[in-house]
């Protein structure tokens, strides 16, 4: 367990200091999340490494969106004064994932 939050760690650490470092206009969290995805794809690391960590936090993962809950409550003026276009914001880009995440599923999903 400990092995695998430090992979996780790790990546994360990664992420947040190329993000620093080549000014990627990308949270670091991003960065690292994508570098583990790719760690994962080419085999530089096995799934069995991370998979322990990764259940447990998947488990609480509805803690993680506490703060942008009370972040939602300080900014409430702001949001109050910008509904709508949030609104469609939030609708095409939930249209668009749902697009992607279809066609990406046909092109690499096992159909069956």
């Amino acid at each position: 367990m400990v092995k695998s939050l430090l992979y996780i760690f790790s990546f994360l650490v990664l992420g947040e200091f190329l993000k620093e470092v080549l000014h990627i206009p990308i949270a670091g969290n991003i960065v690292g999340m994508f570098l583990i995805f790719f760690a994962l794809k080419f085999k530089l690391i096995k799934l069995s490494a991370v998979k322990p960590a990764s259940d447990k936090l998947l488990k609480y993962l509805v803690l993680f969106f506490i703060p942008y809950g009370v972040g939602l409550l300080a900014y409430y003026q702001l949001i109050q004064a910008f509904w709508a276009y949030i609104a469609i914001a939030v609708v095409v880009s939930a249209v668009i994932t749902l697009y992607l995440t279809a066609i990406i599923l046909q092109k690499f999903g096992k159909n069956g």
